[in-house]
């Protein structure tokens, strides 16, 4: 059987808590960038259009998507 003493014990839950933070950061970034602090091009595209003076087709429910995405 495998002994290990407090401080190997406490390296270790260190060790898979930084593992385990650092998987969910990558998990995040990729499917929820916005929430990590990463701005994608659509974030980029809706702030353009909410600038004022901007020209907005409201009649156009597809316009804020991206072009490669619309239908």
């Amino acid at each position: 059987m495998l002994k290990l003493s407090i401080m190997e014990l406490a390296v270790l839950i260190v060790l898979a808590l930084v593992a385990l933070g650092f998987g969910s950061y990558l998990f995040l970034m990729l499917y929820y960038p916005e929430w990590v602090g990463i701005t994608g091009k659509s974030a980029h595209k809706t702030l353009s259009e909410h600038t004022e003076g901007s020209t907005v087709d409201d009649s156009d429910p597809f316009s804020s998507l991206p072009d490669d995405r619309k239908p």
